[in-house]
């Protein structure tokens, strides 16, 4: 359920406006509202700092340092920031010029050590040195005092000439610039960049010795920064400041407790949200419904406050439309164990329990209908004699697309009811009546024209329904006693909808034909694993299964969470609008 929320209003002196923001953060109840959003504005130095210290910290986070013979770098956080980042600027510089380098290397080598000082004390003297490169066969067309091959490559040779006086060449010949230093002064410059690399990522892994104190610090950023936004929210005139907000109204309360502890002289109000008005959403769930949360965080999703909570619904049935996107006992029983097995270590890290029981949901339910369906790991085993259900048989195919719609319409006529109790008590409803009898009318004809037989519904029944549902729709979708007012309102949302209710319900099938493409790559690791020596078996297999579960998983998100955020969603008319609420309080 949405938790309801009071607006909230407080005044105090300014001159005990830290000491009342202090104990507004203890209380760690209201969500502040800045009173004229246009003053909220954070120093970009203290911006600045915090993308920097992010930056540092998921570059330390990257390093696996040798940490043997290393002394941790003194400093405070912010100078160790600082030369963090230089040393990040300086790496991929240098590994940059070394590549260059490399480059150059390569070019030189081809011509060998070629003696340059030499070479230019020769030129001092009078002598003219010239580089070609042309047909290794017709070098007696080079008119030179001296001329000499340095290298060959194919049919092609780099010549070097000497002579008081300027060479003559043929056409096919084409002077080259010789190399700017030698090899080894190349090679040498290499060194000195690995050197600095050496040298830089030693400083880096030192730095990384200090990343609890860096990300102690981090948070302290973020805390002033929210400081800064709720102080700079509030309305001031002179002796007296402003601040709103808003809070649930279970811990109204508390929050009167902890200002009459603190003693400190202020004045709360709270009010009803105004109609144009829309207070942060705090979901207050069971246990078990709250092991959506995770998903919904991931997502970024969050119904309005004046919207139905739908959590305990979405769990439920994205757990269902999980077992039969992946549709494998194997699968399913495999992660459970392993979640149970890891449940207790990785809470003690920190891990997130509900988000260790969506896990244990969605894959519960995965092992519950691959054992229904007699699916292990993409083969059929049948553990029972007498349970002889084959998913991949004529019968099977058509009991699991029947599920399939029947679970869409019945899901969607369960936004329809829950839209209608949130509705005005008057004749609009039929309308709402109608269009559920509507959704089971075409679930009928999608029945007759895909599984070519009933599935809980007789044939006869399709038309008589779509005769009451029209009835409904046109005369009570806008409802009046002028034909000529509701009939065409009727008219346009018949148009508007009808088709989407047949695409919404068909959609459900994708359940089962992801479902049937999951078995089938299992089907194909397995076909495949057979044809190997036995030590090639066991990669293939853990290899194969492995990716095809990822596969599943990416199904749940991609199939399973589009059915409730779209299909039924868009029945329910839930746009998912709302903004999360984030009391007011100190980051740990």
């Amino acid at each position: 359920m949405i938790n309801p929320m009071k607006k909230l209003l407080l005044a105090a002196r300014t001159s005990d406006r830290q000491a009342v923001l202090e104990e507004l953060r203890e209380a760690e109840i209201v969500h502040v509202d800045p009173v004229i959003a246009e003053k909220v504005v954070v120093p970009a130095t203290l911006n600045e700092s915090i993308e920097n210290t992010r930056k540092v910290i998921a570059l330390l986070q990257q390093l696996n340092p040798d940490l043997k013979g290393k002394l941790a770098t003194p400093g405070t956080p912010s100078r160790l920031i600082e030369e963090a980042l230089t040393h990040e600027k300086v790496i991929p510089e240098q590994r940059d010029k070394v590549l260059a380098l490399r480059q150059e290397l390569e070019e030189t080598a081809a011509w060998g050590n070629l003696g340059l000082k030499d070479i230019t004390w020769l030129e001092e003297n009078g002598l003219k040195i010239d580089f070609y490169r042309g047909p290794a066969t017709d070098s007696a067309e080079i008119a030179a005092e001296f001329v000499v091959e340095i290298t060959q490559v194919g049919d092609t040779s780099l010549f070097m000439t000497a002579s008081r006086y300027p060479a003559g060449v043929s056409e096919k010949f084409a002077r080259v610039a010789r190399p700017s230093r030698e090899i080894e002064a190349i090679t040498a410059e290499i060194n000195v960049c690995q050197k600095i690399i050496s040298e830089q990522e030693h400083a880096l892994a030192c730095i990384a010795m200090r990343l609890p104190d860096i990300e102690a610090y981090y948070t302290k950023l973020l805390n002033r920064k929210r400081f800064t936004e709720v102080e700079n929210g509030v309305h001031g005139e002179e002796e007296i400041f402003v601040l709103t907000g808003w809070c649930p109204i279970d811990k109204i309360a508390d929050l009167k407790t902890s200002f009459e502890e603190a003693e400190l002289p202020i004045a709360l109000d709270f009010s009803d949200p105004a109609e144009d008005e829309i207070p942060p959403t705090s979901l207050k769930n069971t246990q078990w419904a709250s092991s959506i949360q995770p998903l919904y965080d991931f997502m970024g999703m969050v119904p309005s406050y004046n919207e139905p909570d739908t959590s305990g619904l979405f769990l439920s049935m994205l757990t269902v439309f999980a077992a039969f996107l992946v549709a494998d006992a194997g699968y399913g029983l495999l992660v459970v164990i392993a979640l149970l097995a890891a449940y207790k270590p990785l809470v003690n890290r920190g891990a997130d329990r509900n988000f260790l029981h969506l896990g244990l949901f969605l894959f519960g339910g995965i092992a519950v209908y691959g054992l229904l369906t007699n699916t292990w790991f993409g083969e059929t085993w049948h553990l029972f004699s007498r349970y002889d259900f084959d998913p991949n048989s004529k019968s099977g195919t058509i009991i699991l697309q029947g599920i399939c719609f029947l679970m869409g319409v019945s899901h969607l006529t369960v936004a329809h009811v829950m839209k209608m109790r949130r509705r005005r008590r008057d004749l609009s409803l039929l309308s709402d009546v109608g269009w559920i009898v509507f959704l089971w009318a075409m679930y009928g004809v999608i029945c007759k024209l895909i599984l070519k037989e009933p599935f809980v519904l007789p044939f006869e029944f399709i038309m008589p329904m779509f005769k009451i549902s029209a009835v409904l729709i046109l005369l009570f979708t806008a409802p009046s006693l002028n034909p000529l007012k509701c009939i065409p309102a009727g008219i346009g949302a018949v148009l508007q909808n009808a088709s989407n209710c047949f695409s919404d319900i068909v959609s459900y099938i994708r359940l089962w034909a992801v479902g049937l493409a999951g078995s089938k790559v299992a089907g194909a690791f397995n076909n495949i694993a057979e044809m190997l020596p036995m030590l090639m078996k066991i990669p293939v297999y853990i290899a194969g299964h492995g990716i095809n579960m990822i596969l599943g998983i990416i199904a749940i998100l991609a199939h399973g969470v589009r059915l409730n955020l779209l299909e039924f969603s868009n029945h329910l008319e839930l746009e998912w609008s709302g903004r999360k609420y984030d009391p007011f309080k100190e980051i740990k």
